[in-house]
């Protein structure tokens, strides 16, 4: 037994002892309290203790007792009220436990159904407890009617979260488990909340994510995910050989990769590359094992080739030595040539630039002109 209480205290992390102990000292502290409360005339002055018991009643005791007493109608209904609330949430409870057949849906609208029917109970049960002690419920009412319309024009973003969560639960968009991608964030869904939803990807980290800020949902978990791998052989191998071997090697890995749900399947020739012929395998798998699965497939197929001696093209990369041979010059008559040459092709022999005239050359030449043309 003390093995037992020791495991107890052991298997608690650190903000659980803490926790625990300052639940023990508040209770303690609570019981402490109501026990100087009980018997305030051993402590206080008589005529406090009138204003807290009333005059002439000995303690606490007393007073709980003439209470009763002059109220017992008020207790026995009270105590009624009591029993009926928690046979509602029982029966509530019991109901929706029938009709839970055991999927993550089933389970989590089961759920929030007790749980909204055991805050109705209690919030209805305080109202007929107030009623029966003769408090106007009335007033109560009205004026908590005015603080929720305040509380909710100020949380508005609180109440679309919440109706946001509602709709996801309902409509089943995706449940606790399910691996999907929201707004670009894949991971798995650890959480379902009225106000945010929480997911974790396969590096650990949790992202909390408002449920009104859900745009885009993929849920990967519903069907089966496909993982396909590429398998490059070079152009000097017998396509035919290679395929048989792939076939073969097909039957034989649902039984080397157990998380293969169906497949694999040879598909073909994908591409024809520069340098490669690439064929293509897929396989069925679940979202959590797609990853691992495709690793281990080019794992296997890879030693296939091995084995087989399949060449599988690689980028090669060749470096030339330098060459430390002196080279001839060109002579004086190839150094005219090419000059030639590139004078030739660039315009400058053949096409001299014009000289610049003078004002008076042109005025002279106009002057002419225009004799001539007279004289004619």
């Amino acid at each position: 037994m003390e093995e037992k209480k020791k495991n107890w205290w052991t298997r608690k992390s650190s903000s659980g002892k803490v926790g625990f102990i300052i639940a023990a000292i508040l209770a303690a502290l609570s019981i402490f309290a109501f026990i100087v409360v009980m018997d305030l005339r051993t402590y206080l002055p008589a005529n406090i203790c009138d204003l807290v018991y009333g005059e002439g009643v000995a303690n606490g005791w007393v007073r709980m007792g003439i209470a009763m007493t002059n109220n017992v109608g008020a207790w026995i209904l009270t105590a009624i009220i009591i029993f009926l609330t928690f046979v509602v949430i029982f029966v509530s409870g019991f109901i929706t436990h029938l009709f839970d057949n055991g999927s993550r849906k089933a389970k989590t609208i089961s759920s929030l159904v007790r749980s909204l029917v055991k805050y109705i109970a209690i919030i209805a049960a305080v109202a007929f407890i107030l009623v029966a002690w003769g408090v106007d419920v009335a007033g109560i009412v009205a004026g908590v009617g005015v603080l929720t319309l305040i509380v909710g024009l100020g949380c508005q973003s609180l109440i679309q979260d919440v109706v946001s969560g509602l709709f996801i639960v309902f409509d089943d968009y995706f449940a606790s488990g399910d691996m999907v991608i929201i707004d670009g964030f894949r991971g798995k869904v650890v959480e379902v909340g009225l106000k945010t939803t929480k997911l974790e990807d396969f590096g650990g980290n949790i992202k909390s994510i408002t449920n009104s800020s859900i745009t885009t949902v993929v849920n990967m978990s519903r069907l089966r995910s496909v993982c396909t791998i590429t398998l490059s052989i070079s152009y000097n191998e017998d396509i035919e050989r290679v395929e048989a071997l792939i076939v073969k090697e097909c039957e034989k890995l649902p039984a080397k990769i157990p998380n293969i749900i169906d497949g694999p399947y040879y598909k073909g020739i994908d591409s024809v590359g520069q340098s490669s012929i690439d064929l293509l395998v897929l396989a069925f798998t679940t979202e959590d094992n797609r990853f691992q699965v495709t690793r281990d497939l080019n794992r296997e197929f890879y030693l296939l080739f091995k084995r087989h001696d399949v060449q599988i093209p690689y980028q090669q990369i060749t470096v030339n030595p330098q060459d430390e041979k002196e080279r001839k010059k060109a002579s004086e008559e190839q150094s005219e040539v090419s000059r030639k040459t590139q004078n030739l092709l660039r315009g400058i022999e053949g096409n001299q630039p014009r000289k610049k005239r003078s004002v008076k050359s042109m005025v002279k030449e106009s002057l002419d002109k225009t004799r001539r043309e007279l004289e004619d």
